[in-house]
């Protein structure tokens, strides 16, 4: 068994099409059958049946499968890493992060990062913070950089960057902007718009049942801006991260209140994994966004 053989077999699971395989390395249909049979030769297991037309993978070519995706991401981290160290100028960064982040924090970052680093080419994979963390997990990508409360996990460490609090946003005409303070009773008479899905989203959930709030909600989008938008044209309001809202604020298009009763422990923070190394790109992207925000 080979790493070749590895790529070959982890190909052919997942399209289940030697062809495709062939395509996609390069090689000829049967070298690509050729390697197929002598990894099953060479572990003396049945790794694939064929039912009619389908491709059924077998418990031990599944559990092989599992295998060649880790043993595969570990050897493109490995060269990933080695390159970094060849020649600091040059290489490759995978970076995951939730909305709030790669919206607000990290575009400016990323800019001037280019700029020191012209031969550096960074990927911004953009998800929901509990996508990433198991994109982290997986080693999809180098560290993440997400909006999260306090996160105990046995594979990650989790170093906080700057607080991202939740406020309660609504436009500088709404009638709420006359109160000096607002109260959940008048929460619950406006209209909300709020985020579908998410960890924004958990986290209202989880205060609004402490706090056995009842809700008005509006409409559920998938967009912070569309949500923004419409409560600038709107009678409603929102729950944002301040982040979020910061130039709307300071152009006098919306106003921001603090949420009553709520627990602000989340913060914008960089989370990877404990046993996997620290190169110098990776340190000296870290190192600018602990610097910027």
């Amino acid at each position: 068994m080979n790493l070749q053989q590895l790529d070959i077999y982890y190909r052919f699971c997942q399209s289940k099409n030697v062809t495709k395989v062939a395509r996609e390395m390069n090689l000829k249909q049967p070298t690509v059958s050729f390697h197929l049979k002598k990894l099953r030769d060479s572990l003396g297991v049945i790794l694939y049946e064929q039912k009619g037309e389908e491709t059924v993978l077998t418990s031990a070519g599944s559990m092989l499968y599992q295998y060649a995706e880790k043993i595969l991401l570990l050897v493109s981290e490995a060269e990933r890493v080695m390159k970094d160290y060849q020649s600091y100028k040059r290489g490759e960064l995978q970076i995951g992060a939730s909305t709030i982040p790669a919206s607000y924090v990290l575009p400016p970052i990323c800019s001037q990062f280019h700029v020191k680093r012209p031969n550096v080419q960074i990927t911004l994979h953009v998800h929901s913070a509990p996508t990433i963390i198991k994109m982290v997990e997986a080693k999809q990508v180098d560290f993440g950089i997400v909006s999260i409360q306090p996160l105990q996990h046995s594979l990650l460490l989790c170093k906080a960057i700057v607080p991202d609090r939740l406020v309660f946003v609504h436009s500088p005409d709404h009638p709420l902007a006359e109160k000096e303070q607002i109260t959940l009773e008048d929460i619950e008479q406006v209209p909300i718009y709020i985020h579908q899905s998410g960890s924004t989203r958990q986290i209202i959930d989880k205060w609004v049942e402490r706090e056995k709030l009842s809700l008005h909600i509006q409409m559920e989008l998938t967009s912070i801006e569309a949500i923004k938008q419409m409560v600038i044209l709107g009678t409603g309001a929102t729950i944002l991260s301040e982040r979020a809202v910061e130039e709307e604020v300071k152009q006098n298009k919306l106003a921001v209140r603090p949420l009553p009763n709520f627990i602000h422990d989340r913060s914008i923070s960089v989370i990877y994994r404990h046993d996997r190394p620290i190169s110098p790109l990776m340190q000296e992207f870290m190192t600018d966004v602990f610097r910027s925000v």
